[in-house]
């Protein structure tokens, strides 16, 4: 064979695994696990009253999505996420100053985690916030 000929077969080689890592790239899909609804139309002087909560079975080694929709029914507060393992805070959508919409997590252990909603400020609100893993 000649060197041209090694050259066409060594660059059709290269696009192809090029193609194929851009599939696996793409291959990564959104899964919708749930919707969680929260609403708070009166403040309480009752701090666990002014909150949501449920608990999560989390998978090890799942990336997980957190997108928070807020200013429903033009209610102005903004939600604040925590996710709480066994009384620690492992992940909230504030950090300093800035406010995250959406944030993401990989579980690194599977077990039973408390997501907490409540909202900054002891604002009244109305938000939604769309529960995904990425697979």
């Amino acid at each position: 064979m000649s060197v041209r000929k090694y050259f066409k077969v060594g660059l059709f080689f290269f696009y192809f695994v090029l193609f194929l890592s851009a599939g696996e790239a793409k291959a990564q899909r959104e899964i919708f696990i749930k919707q969680v609804d929260f609403m708070l139309e009166t403040v309480s002087e009752v701090e666990y009253e002014n909150e949501y909560f449920m608990t999560l079975k989390l998978t090890k080694g799942v990336k997980y999505v957190f997108k928070i929709t807020n200013e429903i029914d033009d209610k102005p507060g903004n939600a604040v996420l925590e996710l709480i393992d066994a009384d620690v805070l492992i992940l909230t959508n504030i950090f300093g100053d800035k406010y995250f919409e959406t944030v993401n997590f990989v579980c690194n252990k599977t077990a039973f985690y408390d997501l907490l909603l409540k909202f900054q400020d002891n604002h009244l609100g109305h938000c939604q916030v769309d529960i995904s893993m990425i697979q």
